[in-house]
């Protein structure tokens, strides 16, 4: 009767033991992140829940918050420094968990390679914001009535359609650059895995609409891309 007991309690113990890891709890974890070398004006923090794949971006001033499960490992990006992953599966259980992370720059060894930094969100924003077409004259009814002789060489000249072409190349080549930026933005922050290969591909698989490039925000844009990305990879695994 005694051995029955002292395994009921084992067994007791045993369970609440493996209970007591909450590793399907939800947490919060909160932080910041600090260049202690260089003043750092802007932090381009992304927080990637790596388990799930999904994430959020960070404050202007490096802080962040965001809620997972215990057991999740998380991701802390910021531009041009190495990432910091996060996990609290085998840690003591609490509500909150608050960390302050020491950025390590990046340093990259090998042949000599041109390397150019990542550009910040708010950049980008203002890039796509300024994209347009430059302008090249063409046939009204207006310079059709006032100037014929230049109406009909306007029309019909292989110069005059040669700026026109150009124009429309260089519009299209700015809007793919832009594009380009930020693609390498999520794929250093592990929001997409595309490979350098496949950049011109995937953007004009994307087809971006240039009035929604202009305007949309953060969030709007990275869940087309994401769900664009998704997409893309199921054909080229050819389902």
């Amino acid at each position: 009767m005694k051995g029955i007991v002292v395994l009921f309690l084992v067994f007791s113990l045993f369970g609440f033991g493996q209970q007591s890891n909450y590793n399907d709890s939800l947490v919060t974890i909160t932080g910041q992140v600090v260049d202690t070398i260089h003043s750092v004006g802007f932090y381009n923090v992304v927080v990637i829940n790596k388990t799930v794949g999904k994430g959020i971006f960070g404050e202007h001033d490096g802080k962040f918050k965001i809620t997972v499960k215990k057991s999740n490992v998380v991701g802390v990006s910021v531009s041009g420094y190495k990432t910091i992953y996060l996990s609290f599966k085998d840690s003591v259980y609490q509500n909150n968990y608050h960390v302050d992370l020491v950025l390590t720059p990046l340093v990259i060894q090998g042949k000599e390679v041109i390397v150019r930094p990542l550009k910040t969100l708010e950049e980008l924003k203002e890039e796509r914001a300024n994209i347009a077409k430059r302008e090249v004259p063409v046939v009204t009814v207006t310079n059709a009535i006032q100037s014929p002789i230049t109406a009909l060489y306007m029309a019909f000249s292989k110069k005059e359609k040669t700026k026109v072409l150009i124009a429309e190349m260089e519009f299209k080549d700015q809007q793919a650059d832009v594009v380009k930026e930020i693609l390498r933005i999520y794929v250093h922050n592990d929001i997409i895995n595309l490979s350098q290969d496949d950049y011109d591909e995937f953007i004009q698989f994307l087809n971006l609409n240039t009035a929604f490039l202009q305007t949309a925000n953060d969030y709007e844009l990275i869940t087309y891309i994401k769900s664009k990305y998704e997409h893309f990879t199921k054909i080229k695994d050819g389902f």
